[in-house]
């Protein structure tokens, strides 16, 4: 990696510190808590830190974010103007960080002051690039507080029995100001059996679903297998002190992957491919974060929570069992067990905000020569990554513990869209088709997991998902992929 690499690197890690310390209590009372919010801040933040950086070269990149600024008079440091840019943006997501961020900015400064140039004008016009991308989202705080949802009958969200104080958040969310996508994805599937805003049919697909998280999602195991546990947990990050939210795991895992690609085929990215990557990637889960709480929350696709629906039952087809509780989402650091996200199921968060960047990733690194697609439209990026869950020092709630280090490898990154869609069902947080489906009888798709991109069916955040990293890619002027058809069927 560069010296003028590190120095961007340096405030990719930072935003991502912002995240960790921002769900940390002993950091503050937190400022962006949530993966909605986290996603809104981590896309800001990072697409100010590329655009910053292109806007200041005078010529050349387009930005990624809609800004109306003037070019410079002259070009500036790239460098400066784009950790400015950053740093700008974080101070006014993360105020109760400001005294760590100054300190950040300061020893950023002495420890690259070797090559800095220009200083003070191109400080100057970073930080205007960051005050400009605040101001796309001027009413985040106002809409990601908004609680506006009254719980209603029979299969829509509402507090479970175990957590009688839950909130109701994002309701409101899917109002907020796209950054990057053209508008909403439409025609989304609804979950299997919903008819209308009061009507569900019970259906073989969804018993099926039913019947699988009741026995792998159980507090109790059942017929979970160990490693499936281990699975459900590796993808967790639901908002614990020392993780954050999802889509901080998703951006380290990108790192992951431009690294050990760095160190098998060094130079395949220049500078500015590896910021506008690591940058898109994130404004596809800020807008993913939009479309998937729209869908939550409405009342055609809205899906309660398996701790809600399995005491309830299905009809003729699965009989209630009452009491049932999840294994629940990982209450890392924490004393918490059989807890459930407090919004609802369809489509999954983790599902979308997953495939949302890695099915972008994966198609940025083809469209470089750096990866391949089989004619099904699987990919060969593999990569090891440790997941902060399992990083030898945060504890399990159950025994308070500190989990063990896990290493985890994949051979592609679409095993890891499907890896991490399916986990939330072995916590027995999700129904599997908030998730995935696969293709079948059912156009909209059917209880099951693709083996590859061209198996995929329409429900699921996943499809969403790559719906939505398709619509980035082709903002990047990327060329469609042999599997951008089967994805848009």
């Amino acid at each position: 990696m560069s010296a003028a690499s590190k120095q961007m690197r340096f405030w990719v890690d930072a935003a991502l510190e912002c995240v960790r310390r921002d769900h940390t209590p002993t950091f503050g009372p937190g400022d962006q808590r949530g993966p909605f919010l986290t996603a809104r801040a981590l896309g800001m933040a990072l697409g100010a830190l590329h655009d910053g950086y292109v806007l200041s070269q005078a010529a050349g990149v387009s930005p990624l974010l809609p800004l109306s600024l003037a070019a410079p008079a002259q070009p500036l440091d790239a460098n400066v103007a784009g950790a400015a840019a950053c740093h700008e943006l974080l101070l006014h997501r993360y105020p109760a960080q400001s005294a760590a961020l100054n300190m950040a900015w300061d020893f950023w400064v002495r420890l690259f002051k070797a090559s800095l140039s220009q200083m003070a004008a191109s400080e100057s016009y970073g930080r205007m690039v960051g005050d400009a991308v605040h101001l796309l989202g001027i009413n985040d705080r106002q809409l990601g507080r908004a609680m506006t949802y009254t719980p209603g009958g029979p299969y829509t969200h509402n507090r479970p029995p175990n957590e009688p104080g839950q909130s109701f958040a994002g309701s409101e969310w899917g109002k907020a100001k796209r950054l990057v996508t053209p508008d909403r994805v439409m025609n989304f599937a609804p979950p299997p059996g919903r008819t209308g805003p009061v009507t569900v049919e019970p259906t073989a697909h969804f018993a099926t679903d039913f019947q699988e998280v009741q026995n792998k999602g159980a507090s109790q195991d059942r017929r979970r297998k160990g490693e499936e546990e281990v699975t459900g947990i590796y993808w967790g990050y639901d908002g614990p002190p020392e993780l954050g939210t999802p889509p901080r795991l998703y951006v380290q895992v990108v790192l992951a992957v431009l690294d050990e690609i760095e160190a098998g085929q060094p130079g395949g990215l220049n500078e500015q491919e590896e910021l506008q990557i690591i940058a898109a990637v994130s404004l596809a889960m800020a807008d993913a974060g939009i479309d998937a709480w729209y869908y939550k929350y409405s009342a055609n696709h809205m899906m309660w929570r398996p701790v809600l629906g399995i005491p309830y039952g299905l009809g003729s087809l699965v009989p209630p069992e009452l009491g049932w509780l999840p294994l629940g989402r990982p209450d890392t650091n924490r004393a918490g067990v059989n807890l459930t996200p407090d919004f609802p199921a369809y489509p999954s968060g983790h599902a979308t905000f997953g495939a949302s960047a890695f099915q972008l990733l994966r198609t940025f690194l083809v469209h470089k020569g750096l990866a391949s697609f089989t004619p099904e439209g699987l990919d060969n990026v593999g990569f090891c990554f440790v997941s902060d869950e399992y990083n030898g020092r945060n504890k399990d709630p159950r025994n308070d513990m500190p989990r063990p280090k896990l290493p985890r490898k994949y051979s592609s990154l679409w095993s890891a869209i499907t890896d991490n869609s399916i986990s939330r069902v072995f916590l027995g947080v999700h129904w599997q088709f908030d998730g995935v489906t696969v293709k079948g009888a059912d156009p909209d798709g059917e209880f099951g997991i693709p083996a590859n991109p061209q198996d995929l069916g329409r429900r699921g955040g996943v499809w969403l998902g790559c719906q939505l990293a398709n619509q980035v890619a082709e903002k990047l002027g990327i060329s469609s992929s042999p599997i951008d058809a089967s994805m848009t069927h």
